[in-house]
């Protein structure tokens, strides 16, 4: 059985594709040198070795690009994604205006102090010594006048924003709808302007003063609002800077207190926002599941209001260093101004007194998905479907462009079809064609990384036949760096057996299967070994948790090593991972990292729980003839003709099914070891070998069937490897003949994947 056994070591990680999951909160310097001041020389070099001067505003577009209200400076500078260079986006640096610069690409700022995006990546600009919103047209790059005269006052609601006055307008920020919102600064104002052009008073009465919670928002005071942001629902947050606090507005126009007492100070923190201290809060910005988050200028910190719970806590600032390249928490800023998101969850930080844009990575929520795509129409006729439903590509920036297939079927006539690319970077041969009924055919989908910034893209290929959509595939590419190692999204670990990060989808998409202590796992990324290095392999034991330079940590615990290759490793799941969270009862997020070559990557995201079942297969990529054995002779129980011994399973034959992730076991396993101490050498008459049951006993389905539990005879570690599962089963004499009969193995609320099968006779 050992020498049997052996054999089969290498179809156990051979094969498959993993689908393409915040890291700690780390803060560094992403423009800026410190010193303030404005070199011509520095456009088009480095951000971080540029020169800034008093930068007050950020704000970052959908392809991560940012750009920086230079404030003194009196310039837009803007930072590339892909390269990391600055350049200038709009200004000249001087500051008189010059009505014929209107409608051109030339413009000159006076102490320009915040900017954001609308949807189509028009840029907004408070021009506030100006009194004046300017903004730059994203297709021309001309610049024109949408709010504001240019003397300060406060004149002109229910008319043309243009024939209006502002007074020293602050932060900008624009809804759904495409409405503006001007926090008018020295009118004590929050002004609304619409698509069509119209300016009234949203929130304060024009008076200072802080009263008004419960009421109409245009008949209650403010104190030099400063900042304004707002939430997927329509409310708005006012960043109310005198009075010190945080005030909202619904979308029905009643105003209240978000956050702060009013009083300034520092205090209240992991409490209700409502009795925390605030001192001059400066701007708000909302991540992609609405928590709050605040600039707190003078207490040089940035708090974030839980939308859950409505509790404040700091997230970044309050320490005594700069503290670069270390945890935001740790990190010191000096009169920090305006914050933004960018659809990753990254904070960008305008720290004012520091002539830097800072960045947190991974404070916040990531964006919400898109809307969802146009539904496949349910209508009678010739259809032509497509296999599989999603593809998942991973490339670095740099990389060739990569490409699967796409089965297509017809069915119910002869129908011809056409694929249409949801996305420029998706393209598909043959575009067109025609099918006889249940005839299928195979199309080349191919994604291209070329000129995509690092993250993820999605899209989908829709399939058109007979005027309709009667199909569409979901496309996901991740773009990853072209240097160091990094992991693949949503597959920092993946099942060894399974060869999926995701289980059967479900309201909200794709479920996140969790892997369990213990279990065979797959990481897959780049630049793990030199490109076309061997790969890596070790049989010995204990494996060890350094290959070639090569570790993987778990929550920071180094792993055991089986094999390690330039796009892929393959570990154990240390046995005490997670143990204090499952044993009360959590499902924690394991952070895995892959050190490489004296760099690491980034996190990479997984759900851990005590069971997370997968069964192995002979093509080592998750689906179809089992890796299952008959116990008396070692042959697989598989169809004739799979191999030159192989058969179909009969009634009363053993059989024993391999897998990963059963769980605990008894008595417990040694990390990277299996059970045939000192050395790992199995005698082949089993003596010495420690016997290691799961604590849980699996329930296995054959076809339809569930087996009796006397005829499931044995659960337990496969003692010649780690890891690997065992589970001895005796065929009943009720099931049918079948060349493929579908085998799961469930472990406490989790099933094995579908799609493995055996064969009956």
């Amino acid at each position: 059985m050992a020498a049997l056994l052996f054999t089969l070591h290498y179809p156990l990680f051979t094969g498959g594709e993993a689908a393409p999951a915040q890291s700690a909160a780390t803060i560094s310097t992403v423009a800026g040198t410190g010193t303030g001041d404005y070199r011509a020389a520095d456009d088009g070099g480095p951000a971080t070795s540029a020169r800034l001067n008093y930068p007050q505003d950020v704000a970052a577009d959908a392809a991560g690009n940012f750009y920086i209200a230079d404030y003194s400076n009196h310039r837009i500078r803007r930072v590339d994604a892909l390269t990391g260079n600055i350049s200038t986006y709009a200004g000249t640096g001087n500051t008189a205006y010059n009505a014929a610069e209107e409608g051109t690409a030339t413009a000159n700022f006076d102490n320009p102090i915040s900017v954001a995006l609308d949807a189509a990546g028009n840029l907004y600009i408070s021009d506030s010594n100006h009194h004046r919103i300017r903004r730059v047209d994203a297709a021309t790059g001309n610049i024109s006048t949408v709010a504001g005269t240019g003397t300060a006052g406060s004149a002109g609601d229910g008319g043309p924003a243009t024939s209006a006055q502002l007074d020293n307008p602050d932060n900008v920020a624009l809804d759904a709808a495409g409405n503006l919102y001007i926090a008018d600064f020295d009118n004590h104002r929050v002004r609304k302007v619409t698509p069509a052009g119209v300016i009234s008073t949203y929130a304060g009465a024009g008076t200072p003063g802080s009263t008004g919670d419960g009421g109409p928002a245009a008949s209650a005071q403010l104190h030099f609002p400063a900042g304004v942001a707002l939430d997927a629902a329509g409310n708005l947050y006012i960043a109310d800077f005198n009075n010190h606090r945080i005030r909202k507005v619904t979308p029905a126009g009643t105003i209240s207190t978000y956050a702060g007492t009013g009083t300034s100070g520092f205090s209240g923190d992991n409490g209700p926002a409502t009795s925390a201290l605030l001192h001059f809060p400066a701007s708000v910005a909302l991540d992609g599941v609405d928590h709050l988050y605040i600039t707190d200028q003078s207490n040089n910190r940035i708090r974030r209001v839980d939308a859950v719970t409505g509790n404040i806590s700091t997230v970044a600032g309050g320490g005594t260093a700069l503290g670069d390249n270390g945890p935001a928490a740790s990190a010191r800023f000096n009169s920090p101004a305006g914050i933004t998101f960018d659809c990753a969850g990254n904070l960008y930080i305008a720290d004012f007194n520091h002539h830097r844009v800072r960045k947190v990575t991974a404070l916040g929520e990531p964006c919400p998905p898109p809307p969802p795509e146009p539904s496949v129409t349910e209508e009678t006729g010739p259809a032509v479907l497509a296999q599989p439903f999603a593809l998942s590509f991973m490339a670095a920036q740099d990389g060739e462009p990569a490409a699967q297939l796409v089965t297509l079927q017809a069915q119910g006539g002869d129908a011809d079809f056409q694929l249409v690319p949801g996305a420029r970077w998706i393209s598909v041969s043959p575009r067109s064609g025609r099918l006889a009924d249940d005839e299928r055919t195979t199309v080349t989908v191919t994604v291209d990384p070329a000129g995509l910034p690092e993250g993820t893209r999605r899209a989908r290929l829709y399939v058109r036949s007979g005027g309709r959509v009667t199909a569409s595939v979901r496309v996901a590419l991740e773009v990853l760096p072209p240097t160091g190692p990094a992991i693949s999204e949503n597959a920092g670990a993946v099942n060894a057996a399974r060869m999926s990060a995701y289980g059967n989808p479900g309201l909200f998409g794709p479920q996140l299967l969790p892997l369990a202590p213990g279990s065979l796992v797959v990481v897959q990324g780049v630049n793990f070994l030199p490109a076309g290095a061997d790969p890596r392999n070790v049989e010995d034991f204990p494996l060890p948790t350094d290959l070639s330079g090569v570790s993987v940590f778990f929550d920071g615990i180094a792993a055991p090593l089986f094999s390690v290759g330039a796009q892929r490793i393959e570990a154990q799941l240390p046995w005490a991972l997670g143990a204090d969270a499952l044993a009360a009862g959590r499902r924690p997020l394991v952070e895995t990292v892959v050190e490489a070559g004296g760099a690491r990557s980034w996190p990479r995201l997984f759900p851990l729980g005590p069971h997370g079942p997968g069964v192995f297969t002979a093509s080592g990529g998750g689906a179809g003839q089992a890796l299952a054995m008959f116990i008396a002779d070692g042959a697989p129980a598989a169809p004739r003709g799979f191999t030159a011994d192989s058969r179909p399973a009969r009634a009363g034959d053993i059989v024993a099914i391999y897998a990963t992730g059963l769980g605990a076991v008894e008595p417990p396993a040694a990390d990277g070891m299996n059970s045939c101490p000192p050395n790992g050498v199995c005698s082949a008459d089993g003596a010495g070998v420690i016997v290691r049951r799961t604590a849980a006993r699996p329930l296995v389905r054959i076809g339809a069937y569930e087996l009796a539990p006397e005829n499931v005879l044995f659960s337990g570690l496969e003692p010649n490897f780690v890891g690997v599962n065992m589970v001895i089963v005796r065929i009943p004499p009720n099931l049918p003949p079948s060349p493929a009969a579908e085998v799961t193995v469930s472990v406490g609320e989790r099933e094995s994947q579908a799609g493995v099968t055996i064969a009956l006779e």
